[in-house]
């Protein structure tokens, strides 16, 4: 008399098959459903241009904070340092 708990390596392995192909695609969409879909990836900011970045988005935010529409914005960079690619993605609102 054959034992009825015992499955066969096929049963097996097609278990294992669905299970797997369950897994990935409620990974795959709890990973949609939390990720925003208009992300942007942050573009990479040179690091002598990082401190520069820092002073006007404080500068943006104290304005912001006062409730100024139009605001008026003075840096000034090192000699040589040219983050001008820098400067228009964040006053362009890339970032």
């Amino acid at each position: 008399m054959p034992n009825p708990r015992r499955m066969s390596r096929r049963a097996w392995v097609l278990t294992w098959a669905v299970l797997c192909v369950a897994g990935l695609t409620a990974t795959a969409w709890l990973q949609a459903a939390a990720s925003p879909q208009e992300a942007r990836p942050e573009r990479h900011i040179r690091a002598e241009c990082r401190e520069h970045i820092a002073e006007i988005e404080g500068q943006l935010g104290r304005a912001r904070w006062n409730g100024e529409e139009k605001v008026g914005i003075v840096t000034v960079l090192p000699i040589g340092v040219d983050c001008a690619d820098e400067r228009a993605d964040l006053l362009r609102g890339d970032r």
